[in-house]
C-alpha cells in the first residue's frame, strides 16, 4: 500500500505551491456541491476465507451537498479489491454505498471535516459462508466514521491530501460476522460554487 500510494500523494502535494501564489481564492462562500474522486486502501481483519488481515486497494467517489458553511450531506460509493488472500488463491472484492452527515470547519484554505456514514456493503469474488449455505455475493450493513482535510486550490478545485475512516461491515465469515477496517485515502475535489 505504501509504495503504490506514494506517487499519487506526491502528485497531489506538488500542485499546492504553484496555485497558492498564482491565484487567490476569490470567494470564501461554501460551494453548494462538491464531487470527490479518491484513491483509498483498506486494512481489514477477519475477511471471509482470508489470512486474518490484509490490504485492499481501490477508490471511492462521493458527492457533498452543503446545508450551511459547516453542515453537509455526503453520499459515497467505494470499491476495493485484494488478490490471493488464501492458499486457494482466491480474490476478494467489496463495494460499499454510504450516506450521512459531514461537519466541516473552514480555516482559510484548509477545511478539516468529520463524518459518520451508514449504508451497505456488497462482497464478491470470494466465499462468504453462513450456517445454511455459502453465498458468493452477500449484502450487509456497513458504517464509516472518520475525517480528513481539503485544501483549496481555487474556487473550483481542492486537494484532499489525507482522509482516515474506521469502517465496520457485517459480512458473514463464520466468526463474529463483522469486520473492523481502517481506510486511508487521498483525492481531488471538484467544487461547484455559486455564481458571482
Amino acid at each position: 500500500m505504501r509504495t503504490s500510494s506514494l506517487p499519487f500523494i506526491a502528485m497531489l502535494m506538488a500542485a499546492l505551491p504553484s496555485c497558492g501564489q498564482a491565484s487567490q481564492i476569490q470567494s470564501k462562500a461554501v460551494a453548494p456541491l462538491e464531487v470527490t474522486f479518491a484513491y483509498s486502501a483498506v486494512r481489514s481483519d477477519t475477511i471471509p476465507g482470508g489470512c486474518g488481515c490484509l490490504w485492499m486497494q481501490g477508490g471511492n467517489a462521493e458527492f457533498r451537498a452543503a446545508f450551511s458553511s459547516r453542515i453537509g450531506f455526503v453520499g459515497e460509493i467505494a470499491g476495493h479489491h485484494a488478490s490471493n488472500i488464501d492458499s486457494a488463491h482466491e480474490d476478494i472484492s467489496l463495494v460499499s454505498y454510504l450516506f450521512g452527515p459531514r461537519f466541516s470547519f473552514r480555516i482559510r484554505r484548509f477545511t478539516p471535516f468529520a463524518q459518520v456514514l451508514i449504508g451497505g456493503a456488497h462482497g464478491f469474488d470470494a466465499i462468504f459462508p453462513n450456517s445454511n449455505r455459502s453465498p458468493t455475493a452477500p449484502d450487509a450493513f456497513a458504517m464509516a466514521a472518520g475525517g480528513g482535510v481539503n485544501i483549496d486550490l481555487s474556487r473550483r478545485f481542492a486537494v484532499r491530501p489525507f482522509q482516515a475512516d474506521y469502517i465496520l461491515t457485517d459480512l458473514p465469515n463464520t466468526a463474529a460476522n463483522h469486520q473492523n477496517s481502517l481506510r486511508l485515502g487521498a483525492g481531488i475535489v471538484f467544487k461547484f460554487p455559486p455564481p458571482e
